[in-house]
């Protein structure tokens, strides 16, 4: 089984992780980190040093130190669209996403626009996890 987690470093990315490496290690998934990055720049997966790509490794490792078999994703170009071809391209069973990320929280809106998106694009299960 393959578990995509989105992660945008906001507080519910902690969570995201949590879940994850729960539900990983319970089915004996793997997981891919993803990143998606809404602007384009030159990027070297291999000495990339940004702190996006710095923290992506760093969550990875803590769940490849919890037993989990991970591989981190670095993507760029439209959030939604970008994970979701990912996760299509992978072949994944379920999406782990926040309902909020770095957007404007609001008691009004259960979800934000990529959550939303992911929603109603995915066809495949999707747990939202929400904004803490």
């Amino acid at each position: 089984m393959k578990i995509v987690a989105t992660v945008d470093f906001s507080t519910t990315s902690e969570d995201i992780l949590k879940f994850s490496k729960i539900y990983a290690q319970k089915i004996g998934a793997e997981v891919f980190l993803i990143h998606a990055e809404p602007e384009k720049r030159e990027v070297d997966e291999d000495v990339d040093t940004t702190p996006e790509a710095v923290r992506l490794k760093k969550d990875a490792q803590a769940l490849e130190r919890a037993g989990v078999k991970v591989t981190p994703v670095f993507l760029q170009g439209p959030v939604c669209e970008t994970i979701m071809k990912e996760a299509v391209r992978l072949g994944a069973d379920l999406i782990i996403t926040g309902a909020h990320g770095h957007g404007r929280i609001s008691c009004k809106i259960p979800v934000g626009h990529v959550s939303e998106c992911i929603l109603l694009k995915a066809n495949i299960p999707v747990m939202i996890i929400p904004a803490t």
